[in-house]
């Protein structure tokens, strides 16, 4: 069977999901819980924004444009929250602080630097400009307008935009439902006390739970099955009455004891296998009625990457999102060789620094094995070696792509 290329995998993953998407359900949550979400319909203004004609600036507000050696009598104040509501005398002018409502009757701010102030009156240093220092209602937000479409990923500043428009809960769409699914007979959960050599403590699940957690889903713990098919068959059906995706690590190999790719097939359909990536050849796109499966393999690194390459990108989709977050690539400069002898496309875990003249340099973070948990833990980014390139030697430029957890 032919390795399919990433980007084309990329795609069919994409196209897929695209075909057969449905929206999520809505829900309304507080603003302060909206983070993260996805909104599920366009926002409108309900307000504009300034509400009123303010002032840009502490000063004094005047009925007209004034030349500089004018006098005003001040005949009063206003400040933000409490607007001055006096009558203005043809010679007066109104205390105004920053934010304050411009009063009625006056078209122009002299900023109280360019001023002087005597017995409550001003004499002006400077001219006045007409509309000087008046930020005009609704010359940011008309109320009305569309500030936020349906399908963004609501941000902090959006929290802060929404804030300002009053609202304080949002429609977005429901959490995504994904299973999480260890498969190995191998497998300790951690805390278990254990002695026997032949186990080994399931880190997988964990780390795909600690992937899980930053992005609008809902995660449910299926904990492990065992390397029978029976155990498999029974615990996907199961899945699927529950979840919206299923993403399992290990049995998507080729070994004897290799049944989740088996076991997705016969009870579903199976869209892709194997992909031209290293680490992380087997790969088990597929899809159970309504329910998204994805296989990784059972080595840490090689799920650890195929995360990042394939399932956080399909996982936003379904989460309903508009635009999809895409990783940030740049280059760098190589500190020592880097080894590659394979026609696939390499992800590499390194780490990247940056240099006083504002460069970065890139090293490989020690030996590549997939089996390699350590490694991850010790990298900041990966190197990205396309599938047509070969090892490249020290100095060399290289694609990284940092750990977004990493870097502030």
């Amino acid at each position: 069977m032919a390795l399919t290329p990433v980007h084309e995998l990329q795609a069919l993953i994409h196209d897929k999901i695209a075909a057969a998407q449905k929206p999520l359900e809505t829900e309304t949550v507080p603003l302060v819980s909206a983070v993260g979400r996805v909104l599920a319909q366009d926002v409108a203004a309900p307000v504009s924004i300034p509400p009123a004609d303010i002032s840009a600036m502490d000063g004094y507000a005047l009925p007209v444009a004034a030349a500089a050696g004018s006098e005003w009598k001040i005949a009063g104040e206003s400040v933000a929250g409490q607007p001055f509501s006096g009558s203005l005398p043809a010679d007066g002018c109104v205390r105004i602080m920053t934010g304050a409502v411009v009063p009625e009757g006056c078209t122009s701010i002299v900023i109280q630097e360019n001023v002087q102030l005597q017995d409550g009156v001003i004499r002006l240093e400077k001219d006045a400009a007409e509309g000087g220092n008046i930020r005009r209602r609704g010359e940011e937000i008309a109320a009305g307008d569309t500030v936020l479409q349906a399908g963004r990923i609501l941000r902090q500043a959006d929290i802060m935009l929404l804030a300002a428009l009053g609202y304080a809960e949002i429609a977005v769409r429901r959490k995504l439902r994904v299973a999480v699914l260890s498969s190995g007979d191998e497998l300790l959960e951690p805390g278990t006390a254990g002695s026997r050599t032949d186990h080994i403590y399931d880190s997988n699940r964990y780390m795909l739970m600690a992937r899980l957690a930053p992005l609008p889903v809902e995660v449910i713990d299926f904990g492990q099955v065992a390397d029978r098919l029976e155990d498999v068959l029974k615990m996907l059906n199961k899945v699927i009455n529950q979840a919206d995706v299923l993403i399992t690590t290990g049995g998507v190999s080729v070994g004897d004891y290799d049944f989740m790719r088996e076991a997705v097939e016969r009870v579903g359909s199976i869209h892709h296998y194997k992909v031209a990536l290293k680490p992380g050849k087997p790969f088990v796109f597929g899809q159970i009625m309504t329910t998204w499966c994805f296989g990784l393999p059972g080595n840490p690194v090689s799920g650890f990457v195929g995360f990042d390459i394939f399932l956080k990108a399909a996982l936003w989709q379904l989460c309903g999102a508009a635009e999809i977050p895409q990783p940030v690539r740049f280059t760098a400069k190589l500190a020592e060789p880097v080894k590659k002898n394979h026609s696939r496309t390499d992800i590499q875990r390194g780490i990247i620094s940056r240099q006083e003249d504002g460069t970065w340099l890139a090293a490989p973070c020690g030996s590549q094995d997939s089996h390699r948990i350590y490694q991850v833990s010790r990298a900041n980014a990966y190197l990205v070696l396309p599938a047509e390139s070969g090892s490249l030697p020290a100095g060399a430029e290289v694609t990284v792509q940092p750990f977004a957890e990493a870097f502030l």
